[in-house]
């Protein structure tokens, strides 16, 4: 995911350089150096000028377009009221229903025994996770971060098992002292 980077950035380096070279003055003409050889002349120096801030324009303006249209995946869980314990998300299951999209917001509705099993495949990437717990009267938001977070351990995954591969996707509901003991178990 980030060898794209990398090469862009490389890319940009090897631009700037070309360019430092181009314009550079040479202090000592007898001098020989690899890594700054001797400038070129006149036209050289504009075609390789014009060229580094195209190619750095373009650039910026790639990097600045990705960042702005790429995709956060949202999920929406709603617990039962007052749940405690792990929840598990088992994805790419045949024939489970698949999960609703709601405005580009996928809501997760967990069971009373806390695993959820769906069609829909995973998704990868930034998360803007929301959970809530739920009740016939209200909906109320769960912290998780900070003090009185209710949201531990989420992790995601792959497990080989008689029915093949599953993907999941877990999570620990309840105070951080709860979370720390069911580790120990």
């Amino acid at each position: 995911m980030t060898l794209p980077y990398f090469a862009i950035v490389f890319l940009a380096l090897v631009t700037l350089y070309s360019g430092f070279v181009s314009f550079r003055e040479q202090q000592d003409a007898s001098a020989k150096n690899w890594i700054l050889p001797k400038a070129p002349g006149g036209p050289a120096r504009i075609i390789v000028g014009i060229s580094s801030v195209v190619i750095l324009t373009a650039v910026a303006i790639w990097m600045g377009l990705g960042t702005r249209h790429s995709s956060v995946r949202s999920w929406r869980f709603l617990i039962p009221e007052g749940y405690t314990g792990w929840v598990r998300i088992e994805f790419e299951i045949q024939n489970a229903p698949s999960l609703p999209n709601e405005g580009g917001q996928f809501t997760i509705t967990i069971p009373a025994g806390g695993v959820v099993r769906t069609s829909s495949s995973e998704q990868y990437g930034p998360a803007n996770d929301q959970y809530f717990y739920y009740s016939a009267q209200e909906m109320r938001p769960l912290p998780v971060t900070g003090k009185g977070a209710l949201i531990w351990g989420k992790i995601n995954g792959e497990a080989q098992g008689a029915s093949g591969k599953r993907k999941f996707e877990e999570f620990f509901v309840g105070t951080e002292q709860q979370f720390k003991s069911q580790l120990k178990e």
